[in-house]
């Protein structure tokens, strides 16, 4: 029985807080439950990492738990200790990696309310006098007296602002209000279910004695009757009894009606049935499955990188590895890199696997995570599928980890802190667990690469596509010529366009891939060059003609478009750049009879919109499909024989290390949606920049020759793999104080250095690329080791050392391992 508890919050201090055990709470509070907790001044979930025997504070001084969410532990000591290493390698708090661990649907939600205080008399002369003195505390309090009962959040949504806090302390202090708590958690959904309690025989005969004076009542008993048990709600809608007729049929003991749970399941899941044929494997495939299955059933620890050409038939082999490992009676994650991705996963494995596959991501509604995930604990479903915050699904045998797509860099986590990477995650999970890892892809990343070209990870080839059908031919369209030689000023080639007419003649289907949404990249005016440019970030505004708008992709500002220039007065305002909905808006111009879909992030905005389109698609009711990278990867449609990439250059442009990286994956990948089949396919690429060594290893499917290039510009700069590194960010609303922050820091962090730190290389400061965003400047350094421990202790030092005093009001963000420097 737990006396005191040790628990962290997901808040970034790496500290645990000792409470004391209530009596009525110590059979439940033990290392890895939910507790609720007092902090500060305010009721927080918390989560309890240890049960000491003793306290390091007297019994009176510490504050006691409210609530233990949990009957048993909700964290495993495995994931216990995956989030402690998280914590240190990512520099986080203990608390934030466990909350990565908790998905949104089972954290408990905790509202804060504001109510009038009914032992306070408010008059009028102190409605004048705060009005008079105190005008912010004046309007919270009115905002209380019309509605009686006001959430803390949607005062501060009207009202706030700063000084919001302070005046509604205040209001507290003075007695004129009292702020409550209430704790929510999701919970199981239960329907009332309908169903007889007689004999079919005797309840036909009740219905008829019935049909004279309770009309409605005999119908409800006929229909349950036809068609047995059902919910209460579909019983009075096929009936039309109402909710009276039915309760008098209870009260006469011919039905019954109970609470049944039911699951919510996620919305857009379908089966993709020639999934569930079993084919027989290639020569490559079973090479691959072979070595994987070995480390499965010695359940060892190993990493294999899979490196197959698109359409080499990596998903059969996933199957056949997750197979071994559910006869073992182990479970299996597979990991993939976008949301848009996961329908068309899950629907393959549901094919093979039925019941047992769960899915974990963001769209999902909270009550849907927290039904998979409780299916996923309680060993009701025993195949994870989702991205990377699937990583941390509660199995409780697991024997396979499953990473599609491994080079993506949307596996790592941007905001907030933990700023992990799922695919570091999985490997250190694996570890734990003693199973092997198998990383998927076509285009390694050049850290996976390089660890198995060192022998640390095991390097799988299978470079021939399944049926030995050819990986399609690439063709390079110089678009300086079509300018300049050919006088074409569309956004197609004259070649794409002609390719496009003759794949749609023949009943084909073509996908048009750019990385930018939007219909215009920005508003230009020709008579003095103004840009309108977002007030918040230092970006241009996107032209959306959809909703005839301008919009900031970083921080959601919306503006009308101009008449004029907003400068000069001038009417020559043009849309400049291209986005995916003037692609659209080009196909529908040349091709009108052809059936055009979008997939971007505009497109996709509402829940099930992913999978509706792919289904589209798939059903062969779209012939274009138009879309940024959420096309590029792991889709598999056999009738697409045109890939049209409209501008390679946007990725190569970037001022990033692995822009090139990013460049050569792209393309290579949207290149393998072409041509997955007996009908063969094409790829048409569209550059101003045809000679760069990424273009033209793609143009050969030639990754070798890539990483041959990449790894030697990399070496020569001291880029990863050679060195760990990290990205250290300063942000702030004064654009002078950040820069004079990010300089002092730069001091501090070279002077450590060179004092306990030898070897570190500190490259800057700078403003970043994005120099402003939402309003915040942002200035940056990036830090580089050869020993990844050291850089580590190096960094914990200065964060350690980076008091208000030195940081001036602004954040300090460190990004380990980071994928953009932008």
């Amino acid at each position: 029985m737990a006396r005191y508890a040790l628990v962290v919050f997901p808040i970034p201090l790496d500290k645990s807080f000792c409470y004391s055990v209530p009596q009525e709470l110590r059979d439940k509070v033990r290392r890895g439950v939910r507790v609720i907790a007092p902090f500060g001044k305010r009721q927080e979930e918390g989560y309890v990492i240890e049960t000491p025997d003793r306290a390091n504070y007297p019994e009176g001084e510490l504050k006691q738990i409210l609530d233990c969410l949990d009957e048993e532990p909700f964290f495993s000591e495995e994931m216990l200790q995956l989030t402690r290493w998280i914590a240190d390698r990512y520099l986080s708090s203990w608390g934030e990696a466990l909350r990565c661990a908790a998905p949104y649907g089972t954290r408990a939600v905790i509202n804060r309310y504001v109510i009038l205080n009914p032992d306070s008399q408010i008059s009028k002369e102190d409605l004048e006098s705060l009005k008079r003195h105190a005008p912010r505390q004046h309007a919270i309090l009115k905002r209380v007296i019309v509605r009686g009962r006001v959430s803390v959040s949607s005062l501060r949504r009207s009202l706030g602002g700063r000084g919001f806090y302070s005046a509604l302390s205040a209001l507290e202090r003075k007695g004129f209000v009292l702020i409550s708590q209430s704790v929510k958690s999701a919970r199981e959904r239960r329907i009332r279910y309908v169903m007889l309690d007689m004999p079919v025989e005797t309840a036909s005969e009740a219905a008829d004695s019935l049909e004279r004076k309770a009309p409605k009542a005999a119908s409800a008993l006929r229909t349950l009757i036809a068609e047995g048990q059902m919910p209460l709600r579909e019983l009075m809608e096929i009936s039309g009894a109402a909710r009276s007729s039915i309760l008098l049929l209870e009260r006469k003991g011919l039905i019954r009606i109970e609470e049944v749970e039911e699951f919510r399941t996620p919305e857009g899941r379908w089966r993709d049935e020639s999934y569930v044929e079993r084919f027989d494997l290639t020569e490559d495939q079973k090479r691959a499955l072979k070595e994987i299955s070995e480390a499965i059933r010695s359940e060892r620890h190993h990493v294999f990188l899979l490196h197959g050409v698109t359409g080499s038939g990596k998903t059969e082999v996933y199957m056949r590895a997750i197979e071994l490992s559910l006869e073992m009676g182990k479970g299996a994650i597979v990991l993939v890199p976008e949301i848009s991705l996961t329908p068309q996963t899950v629907a393959r494995f549901t094919a093979r696997f039925g019941e047992r596959v769960a899915v974990l991501h963001s769209r999902l509604s909270p009550g849907e995570r927290y039904d998979q995930w409780r299916l996923i604990r309680d060993g009701e479903a025993d195949i994870v599928v989702g991205p990377r915050s699937a990583v941390f699904a509660p199995l409780r045998s697991l024997g396979l980890i499953v990473i599609d797509e491994e080079h993506e860099t949307s596996y790592k986590q941007s905001e907030p802190a933990p700023r992990y990477h799922a695919r570091d995650v999985a490997i250190r999970r694996a570890q734990i667990s003693s199973c092997p890892v198998v990383m998927g892809t076509a285009t390694p990343s050049i850290e996976s690469y390089y660890m198995a070209s060192t022998g640390r990870y095991t390097l799988i080839e299978m470079p021939r596509r399944v049926m030995d059908i050819s990986l399609p031919p690439i063709e390079i369209v110089d678009m300086r010529y079509e300018l300049v030689g050919r006088k074409n000023r569309s956004i197609f080639s004259f070649r794409l366009r002609h390719r496009m007419a003759e794949e749609l003649k023949r009943g084909h289907q073509v996908m048009l891939f750019l990385n930018r949404r939007g219909f215009s990249t920005y508003v230009f005016c020709r008579e003095c060059g103004y840009v309108e440019r977002c007030e918040n970030c230092s970006v241009a505004l996107t032209y959306h003609r959809d909703r005839n708008l301008m919009i900031c992709h970083h921080c959601g500002l919306e503006r009308p478009v101009p008449k004029g220039c907003p400068r000069c007065k001038s009417m020559y305002i043009r849309h400049f750049g291209i986005g995916t909905q003037h692609v659209e808006a080009e196909v529908r111009k040349f091709f009108p009879k052809a059936r055009v879909g979008r997939m971007d992030s505009d497109a996709v905005s509402s829940k099930g919109s992913h999978a509706r389109i792919l289904d589209a698609f798939r059903r062969g009711r779209i012939d274009v499909l138009v879309g940024t990278q959420m096309i590029a990867k792991g889709l598999d449609f056999p009738n697409v024989t045109l890939v049209g990439v409209i501008n390679a250059d946007l990725a190569l442009n970037l001022p990033d290390f692995r822009a090139g990286e990013r460049a050569f994956n792209l393309l290579t990948q949207v290149a393998g949606r072409s041509g997955r089949s007996e009908r063969g396919g094409v790829v048409i690429i569209q550059t101003y920049n045809p000679e760069h060594y990424s273009i033209l290893a793609a143009k050969g499917h030639d990754y070798k020759s890539f990483y041959a290039e990449e790894i030697a510009i990399r070496e020569a700069a001291m880029y990863p793999p050679f060195t760990a590194a990290a990205s250290v960010l300063i942000r702030g609303a004064d654009e002078e104080i950040v820069a004079q922050t990010a300089h002092r820091l730069a001091e501090m962090m070279r002077k450590l250095r060179d004092k306990e730190f030898e070897g570190i290389e500190i490259v800057g400061p700078a403003p970043a690329p994005l120099a402003r965003i939402r309003g915040r400047y942002r200035w940056h350094l990036l830090v580089k080791s050869p020993e990844r421990e050291r850089m580590t202790a190096f960094l914990r030092e200065i964060t350690s050392r980076t008091s208000p005093k030195v940081m001036l009001g602004t954040d300090l963000i460190v990004d380990v391992d980071p994928i953009s420097l932008l």
